[in-house]
């Protein structure tokens, strides 16, 4: 059985049995949030949509709305593609989800598409609209225009807009064009692990779209090893050169992270001697103070260069962000001999530093 007869197996269960629709419920409180589970059964209705699945699509998204309300684990195209799906049974009623959606915080104002409350067709949704009584009516008139004719979308913005989500969520679409992708988009781990040597060791000759894939397969399977020749492929392919110190300090990190302070303390001395830009700079300082505080020893050589490298650029910046600060003022306990303990798994997290919202990670 292929993994969509599976999940199709699962939707006719469904079909059949609307009550097990709890099963895929959100619960705020519950270690698993149903996420992948209502992504999986979405695929399914995706391949096999039926006109009675429209109940059982709403009911998806709604607690794929809950589950954006909570910030949980997941990935937000999930939502996207539920509200997609939904959008193919043309009903203009479900503008009201779509508007609840968009309303749940500032992210969501930006990231879901205002196309979504006019998806059912412009003068079939304002047809709707004449009649509809809902408290939410005047703000979402105000958002999408008063009349027809003011509309701030027109039918071709939208059919344009509809082709091109259906080709964005193509990679759900059976037959499957990217098999290893999809198990990936759809957390199907097990499997995708035992496919991914194959893609990595594949003849090819490395677009930035394929690098991109070959970080993040490395990141989602946990491999270090195959993470730091992800990075060290890029950086052999990279033709930007603004990219350079980002994927040179992203290397630095992996290498703190598996041990190997030598090869990180390199990298690090070097981005540092060739930029002036200050949160680069800044995140260079936060992994040199983790090799400090791993190696927690003043004598260690590697331990002085790094806290020697951090002192010059102190005295030139002074201050960095509360959290790289206050990891200066550890290494520099240590330094003193003033030993701190810290496991490696307790290290303080760095915030999403500003180029892994621009480039990801």
């Amino acid at each position: 059985m292929t993994v969509l007869e599976k999940y199709k197996t699962e939707l006719d269960l469904v079909r059949q049995n609307p009550k097990l629709l709890d099963n895929y419920r959100f619960d705020k409180d519950a270690i698993d949030s149903k996420h992948f589970d209502r992504l999986r059964l979405n695929i399914a209705i995706y391949n096999d949509l039926k006109q009675t699945d429209y109940e059982i699509v709403k009911y998806l998204f709604a607690e794929e709305k809950e589950w954006r309300k909570y910030g949980k684990d997941g990935d937000i195209d999930n939502l996207y593609f539920c509200a997609f799906i939904l959008t193919l049974f043309n009903s203009p009623e479900i503008v009201w989800l779509f508007l609840e959606a968009k309303n749940i915080d500032f992210d969501s104002g930006i990231g879901f598409d205002g196309e979504y409350l006019v998806s059912a067709g412009i003068k079939e949704t304002y047809q709707y609209l004449k009649t509809a009584d809902n408290p939410k009516k005047t703000e979402l008139l105000k958002y999408i225009g008063e009349a027809e004719e003011s509309c701030i979308y027109s039918q071709v913005d939208i059919d344009d807009w509809k082709e091109m989500k259906k080709s964005y969520f193509r990679c759900y679409k059976s037959p499957i064009q990217d098999e290893l992708y999809f198990l990936y988009s759809a957390n199907e781990r097990e499997l995708f692990l035992t496919k991914l040597p194959e893609w990595i060791n594949q003849e090819r000759a490395w677009t930035d779209e394929e690098l991109g894939l070959y970080r993040t397969y490395a990141k989602y399977a946990d491999d270090k090893v195959s993470e730091i020749e992800a990075y060290k492929l890029t950086l052999k392919k990279n033709d930007k050169d603004f990219l350079t110190d980002i994927y040179n300090r992203q290397l630095a990190e992996l290498y703190v992270e598996t041990g190997e302070n030598n090869k990180a303390l390199e990298i690090l001395e070097s981005v540092i001697k060739g930029t002036d830009n200050h949160n680069i700079i800044r995140d260079c300082i936060e992994q040199l103070c983790r090799i400090i505080i791993r190696t927690n020893s003043s004598s260690d050589e590697i331990a002085k260069n790094s806290y020697h490298i951090i002192k010059v650029q102190c005295k030139k910046y002074r201050n960095f962000s509360p959290m790289v600060d206050g990891l200066i003022q550890d290494v520099t306990d240590i330094m003193k001999e003033e030993k701190i303990t810290a496991h490696n798994g307790s290290l303080p997290k760095a915030a999403r530093t500003w180029w892994q919202k621009l480039f990801g990670s």
